[in-house]
């Protein structure tokens, strides 16, 4: 195996066996006494999960029911029972759940787990692919076009503010209305209060003036304007609903209105909800990774190969090297001949000065 599949297998192994999963959230608006099917599915694994729950995290954060594999469903809460079945099954990572006989009680944040044996620790519990906002009117003639803003803890949401009937007249200001659950709609912020002798008024103590802020820009119908809500914590999850202030208009309605913004903020796990997008980045970043390793590798390989090529080109210098070496070997003896003949009173090895002496001694004697 080379590097290159290696590590693509270890990237592989990362992406499929860590816990690091996220979900989506699909937003499902629907009247009291309809049903909705909730679809929780995971990721396929190794090993099959052997139990689901499906789980309220919002308003009534608790147990909505847990399925045990090849067996029937438990319901948290009694009244639930007759009003909410399921098809599939947690061993083949799908399960759908039916809620019928809808109520206004059960908007809420749902979310499902699928639980996955573990035999070196505890259980691992595997959030599903989507989580679902549920919202239920209770008139249905007067069901609102709800959008959906999601942000993180600490962070800020923008609500685009329109008319309460549509209506482009002269504006006067804007007011900004909240409802959590079943609770009544209260007045957050208000424009037109306290005008001219001092900043625009709150009726929340938890939510504070200073956190809003308004702004206008040119549009292709007109001005238009706009709430920013800063510094958002979990707690802050409701609708939202921002409505222009007419002149000559009633400010007392105490509904939403026809637009209405799902405002979620996330904590702990803020980041994890738009999966695809994060699945994207992850995706991303590996491939330019494995490129990244895989243009290191070419490299390495191509001065691998340099080297080899010039290994070889060098062989027929030292073998002509040593070709020259063995004639200069055979012929130094034969050199050393020619000398010795040329000179016959010296040996090869030996210098012979003395020669040039031995005439004056016999003149000498003589």
């Amino acid at each position: 195996m080379t590097g290159v599949q290696y590590l693509a297998c270890l990237w592989t192994l990362f992406i499929t066996q860590t816990g690091f999963v996220c979900s989506d959230l699909q937003f499902l608006e629907r009247n009291e006494g309809e049903s909705v099917v909730l679809p929780c599915v995971v990721e396929q694994r190794n090993a099959s999960p052997f139990g689901v729950y499906l789980k309220r995290s919002w308003l009534d954060p608790r147990e909505v029911l847990f399925k045990y594999t090849n067996n029937n469903i438990s319901v948290g809460k009694a009244g639930d029972k007759n009003r909410i079945s399921d098809s599939g099954d947690p061993s083949i990572h799908s399960l759908n759940v039916t809620i019928s006989q809808l109520s206004a009680s059960d908007t809420d944040r749902y979310y499902c787990e699928f639980m996955v044996t573990n035999p070196s620790s505890t259980d691992d519990r595997i959030p599903a692919k989507t989580e679902f906002f549920l919202l239920v009117n209770a008139d249905a003639a007067g069901s609102a076009d709800i959008g959906l803003v999601e942000t993180c803890s600490g962070g800020s949401a923008v609500l685009p503010c329109v008319p309460p009937r549509g209506d482009a007249l002269t504006v006067e200001g804007v007011i900004l209305k909240r409802q959590r659950g079943q609770a009544p709609v209260e007045v957050l912020y208000h424009s037109k209060r306290h005008h001219g002798s001092g900043p625009p008024s709150s009726s929340s103590s938890q939510f504070p003036v200073e956190r809003v802020q308004l702004s206008s820009a040119p549009g292709p119908g007109g001005i238009t304007y706009k709430l920013t809500l800063q510094q958002l914590q979990p707690d802050d999850s409701a609708l939202y609903s921002c409505q222009l202030l007419l002149r000559g208009g009633s400010d007392t309605s105490t509904s939403l209105g026809r637009h209405v913004f799902f405002v979620s903020v996330q904590g702990d796990q803020c980041g994890c909800s738009n999966y695809s997008t994060l699945l994207y980045v992850i995706s991303s970043a590996g491939v330019v990774l494995l490129l990244l390793l895989l243009l290191g590798f070419v490299v390495i390989y191509k001065g691998k190969a340099r080297r080899s090529v010039k290994s070889h080109s060098q062989a027929p210098i030292y073998e002509e090297m040593t070709v020259v070496q063995s004639a200069a070997r055979k012929l130094q003896p034969r050199h050393l001949e020619e000398m010795g003949s040329e000179y016959t009173n010296c040996h090869v090895k030996k210098s012979c000065p003395e020669n040039h002496y031995e005439s004056p001694s016999d003149d000498s004697q003589k």
